[in-house]
């Protein structure tokens, strides 16, 4: 299995784990996994084209590529949310409405990244 599997694999699941915390009611959790979702699938990307992803900043370049790369906009918006679930979990602001909805954003985010992960570099 290459390192690039093996985040797919994290990827599935934390957002899993982001799914089952909220549903026991851990906000943070819930957040904090959903994030990591995310982290794991753009590395998974970044892997498969050889493309840095070492911090915060990269994956932000990530998303800005893909989304100029696919023409789907939503990649960023979607990334957006996802960044704010981030922050929530360090400062415990957004409510059990707001995560829900969130995570649901970010699901479909990381259909749009398995797409694109699928169909390779």
């Amino acid at each position: 299995m290459t390192l690039a599997q093996d985040n797919m694999t994290t990827s599935r699941q934390l957002i899993e784990h982001a799914e089952e915390e909220l549903r026991s009611g851990d906000l943070l959790q819930a957040s904090e996994k959903a994030w990591g979702a995310v982290v794991h699938r753009l590395k998974a990307i970044a892997r498969q084209r050889r493309w840095r992803h070492g911090g915060h900043y990269h994956l932000g370049q990530i998303v800005s590529r893909l989304a100029d790369e696919t023409g789907d906009k939503d990649l960023e918006d979607f990334f957006t949310v996802a960044e704010g679930l981030h922050a929530n979990f360090y400062n415990n602001w957004k409510t059990e409405a707001a995560v829900r909805r969130n995570i649901e954003t970010v699901k479909l985010l990381l259909d749009k990244l398995s797409a694109v992960y699928e169909n390779g570099s």
